[in-house]
């Protein structure tokens, strides 16, 4: 592992060369800085031409009669299980008299075209290891994102030309957009004195102000030209000459860079790369010693996971560093970010703009393209947004985010529960994110209120608790709800419930039948509430009332009314019960209560048996017969007076059906009951079930197996729908 990370500090330059246009004199620089890099310095030198023309201009100039191609070492290697491949591709490389490699990718446009940055990475990463590359790079080729991801120093080649100039704006905008490093590009204005160009002041003021500085102006020169159209002559042939002294100039340059660790895999995907490696590159790499493709997703250096354990502390405290500086600019312009600013496109812009200023001023910050993206997002959900939880809020399949503590954060997605390898910094982190979701809905919390309820724009509805009650720390849950409510296509193909089910609901719903949904915790039970509430009709008036709004009615005729807890007095509370008293007086024709969890459950029933039939709400049970305990349990809550005789009475006539949800090992959610309510008999609630839900058994994945069944029963309101025409007899039987 120390040789590895000291092969990583002493690792090969890449240095980088592109221009805005053609005729730029690209080729003829490449050559002459290779060349001379090559007389300077031990390594030996290979240029690679990443140009998708096969002009094959390099090996004509450096005598080199028909050089061995990336194409030809594919053919030759592609299917060999060779012991040392390092070594063989470096005997491989054709080399010049002068010290100077060549590497095309083909001979032909067709096998250029086959070349793609998944098949040069364990090429390149290999030859890093004994060579400085120097990578030729076509301006219009796609693999330019290739070349800059793994380039130490970029060399922007440009005329003083109009052309030049307008191209260079665009293509800057460009790369400026996708996170290329800007900050290792600089410019070599070359032929600038030529006929008809523009006045170098002009075209130094334009590249400083895209805050670049020109390295060096190289003039014409007849004679470089000339001897550059020499077959097998080194070009460098005049030390006095103007062109040759800046030259020099760009090669001090080369010579100041401390590469860094490359990111060989910035340009492919995951996906893309570990495919490669397997039906490429995996016989070639699999005895190739230390440096070589691995076997996961990377294939830099041995020993990276140590070097990026290195970096984490610098990493955050650069972040912090900058935080800091970010917040300095703001106030200095005077740009307050509110909870409604956050969320702007423009200000997101701004400050995007304002932490890549202060990047570029950082001294030798060497990012990859990748590095900076993710530093740059960071960083932004930091100033802006929910810091690391940010990413998880926009993963659409994640339906809960549980903060156990600041470097412990699990999500829930298709029903199983994961640790992510998002982490805070620290507690007070999470107290500022709590703090920035709580605040904008004129809560607080601190040591005299440290428990909050809140939800967010997107409905998703929060949990926070600090100390002193939460003694591991601060914690903070998020329930995400779908943007789009489930519909019952969705539980179709989710497998929650069948057709045959789900239509059997459905006339229940539009007889005006009383329903409960019971279920624990995550079973889905508010969003199968909202499902069924779809099917309530749309001239009919609905009143909604929950603790956090969740439910998502379409219907036009809908009024949604929400809890508020007690000021930091301990006043001003309205409760649901409240609220359930009050909808009685806004004439609803539906009563849909999120869940009934106390005293409310009384005034629920007692709605429900006072004309406002069809109303619906849940409650927390792990059964039918749990869920009509529990309402018992909370009816005695609301009033301890009232005898059970007289409370199961009440149920027994307000309450039709039960719905049971149930969530299973495999994270799959459904309904496994359906029960009806119907009467007393010897002082206890009678029930039948109508439809269950069997589990069979497990498959292989882990899936369960089972069916929805019908028991066979009838309704005792089997007449009222048959009635209707819903043919009760076959939904049943």
């Amino acid at each position: 592992m120390a040789e590895a990370l000291e092969n990583a500090k002493n690792e090969s330059k890449i240095i980088a060369l592109t221009s805005p246009k053609e005729g730029a004199g690209k080729t003829t620089l490449t050559l002459n800085l290779a060349l001379g890099w090559a007389g300077i310095q031990k390594r030996p030198v290979l240029i690679v031409p990443l140009d998708p023309l096969a002009r094959q201009e390099h090996s004509f100039y450096l005598d080199i009669k028909k050089p061995v191609s990336v194409a030809d070492i594919l053919r030759t290697l592609g299917n060999s299980n060779i012991a040392v491949v390092g070594g063989l591709l470096r005997g491989k490389i054709s080399m010049s008299q002068w010290g100077v490699g060549v590497l095309p990718l083909g001979h032909t446009r067709a096998q250029i075209a086959a070349i793609s940055p998944k098949i040069l990475i364990p090429i390149l990463s290999r030859l890093a290891q004994t060579f400085d590359i120097f990578l030729d790079v076509d301006s219009s080729f796609p693999m330019q994102a290739f070349a800059f991801d793994i380039a130490d120093k970029i060399f922007w080649v440009s005329n003083a030309t109009r052309t030049h100039l307008n191209s260079t704006v665009q293509l800057f905008n460009d790369y400026k957009e996708q996170r290329y490093p800007m900050e290792r590009i600089s410019v070599i204005c070359n032929q600038y004195d030529m006929p008809g160009s523009i006045p170098y002041e002009e075209v130094e003021k334009f590249y400083n102000s895209l805050g670049r500085d020109i390295t060096v102006f190289l003039p014409w020169d007849e004679g470089i030209m000339a001897t550059s159209n020499r077959k097998g002559v080194e070009i460098i042939s005049n030390p006095q000459s103007e062109w040759i002294k800046g030259l020099r100039l760009v090669l001090a340059k080369i010579r100041d860079i401390k590469p860094a660790p490359k990111d060989w895999t910035a340009s492919v995907s995951d996906e893309e790369f570990t495919q490669a490696a397997k039906e490429i590159w995996a016989p070639i790499l699999s005895a190739g010693g230390a440096g070589g493709a691995a076997a996961g997703n990377h294939v830099a250096v041995e020993g990276e996971d140590e070097l990026s354990k290195t970096k984490l502390s610098f990493w955050d405290d650069l972040k912090q560093k900058i935080h800091k500086e970010v917040v300095r600019t703001l106030e200095i312009e005077r740009i307050v970010i509110s909870d409604e600013s956050a969320a702007s496109a423009q200000t997101r812009k701004r400050v995007a703009a304002i932490v890549d200023d202060i990047l570029q001023k950082q001294p030798n910050l060497q990012f990859s393209r990748d590095q900076r993206t993710r530093f740059d997002y960071e960083l932004l959900d930091e100033i802006l947004g929910l810091g690391p939880l940010e990413t998880l809020m926009r993963d659409p399949s994640v339906t809960e985010i549980m903060v156990n503590a600041f470097d412990k954060i699990f999500i829930e997605q298709k029903g199983k529960l994961t640790l992510t390898k998002y982490k805070f910094r620290n507690n007070d982190q999470v107290i500022q994110v709590i703090k920035r979701i709580v605040a904008p809905l004129g809560r607080r919390i601190d040591e005299s209120v440290p428990l909050v309820d809140a939800r967010l724009k997107d409905g998703s509805r929060v949990n926070a608790i600090i100390a002193p009650l939460a003694v591991s720390g601060p914690t903070l849950t998020i329930r995400r709800f779908s943007q789009k409510p489930f519909g019952p296509e969705d539980y179709f193909r989710f497998g929650t419930i069948t057709p045959e089910c789900m239509e059997f609901l459905e006339k229940c719903v539009r007889i005006r039948k009383n329903i409960i949904v019971c279920g624990g915790t995550g079973t889905g039970k508010t969003t199968f509430l909202n499902a069924l509430s779809g099917y309530i009709a749309d001239d009919e008036r609905i009143i909604t009332v929950e603790d956090t709004a969740e439910l998502r009615l379409q219907q036009p005729h809908w009024v949604s009314l929400e809890s508020r807890p007690s000021n930091v007095e301990g006043k001003g509370a309205i409760t649901i019960q409240d609220l359930v008293k009050n909808c009685l007086r806004m004439r609803p024709d539906r009563i849909v209560v999120g869940e009934c969890r106390g005293a409310e459950a009384l005034d629920m029933l007692q709605a429900m048996n006072t004309g406002h039939e069809g109303s619906l709400t849940t409650i927390h049970a792990n059964s039918p017969r749990d869920g009509l305990s529990r309402l018992e349990a909370m009816c005695m809550q609301a009033s301890a007076d009232l005898p059970i005789f007289a409370i199961r009475e009440m149920i027994s006539s307000a309450v039709n059906m039960i719905v049971q949800l149930s969530r299973f090992s495999d994270g799959s959610r459904k309904v496994t009951y359906i029960t009806e309510m119907h009467g007393q008999k010897d002082g206890k609630i009678q029930s039948t079930d109508l439809f269950r839900y069997v589990q069979t058994g497990v498959d292989e994945n882990g899936k369960v197996q089972g069916v929805f069944a019908p028991t066979g029963k009838l309704p005792t309101f089997s007449m009222i729908l048959n009635q209707k025409g819903y043919r009760c007899q076959k939904m049943c039987s």
